[in-house]
């Protein structure tokens, strides 16, 4: 994978967080997961300083959309 297709990779999970924090998505709908997945598999680095991030935004946000 190219940094530039990993940057945007980085700026999508980035934007659906955004989007779950907002309750835009929920957190099953949005697909976050299997990008999480795939971004552990690119860049492990990049995966561990996200990965807090993300733990913090699904158990404070209301995870299912009203």
């Amino acid at each position: 994978m190219t940094e530039r297709e990993l940057l945007k990779l980085e700026g999508t999970i980035r934007k659906k967080m955004d989007d779950i924090r907002k309750q835009r998505v929920s957190l099953k709908d949005s697909g976050i997961g299997g990008l999480m997945n795939s971004l552990k598999k690119v860049d492990e680095a990049l995966y561990e300083k996200i990965f807090p991030e993300y733990k913090k935004m699904a158990s404070e946000s209301n995870i299912f959309k009203k």
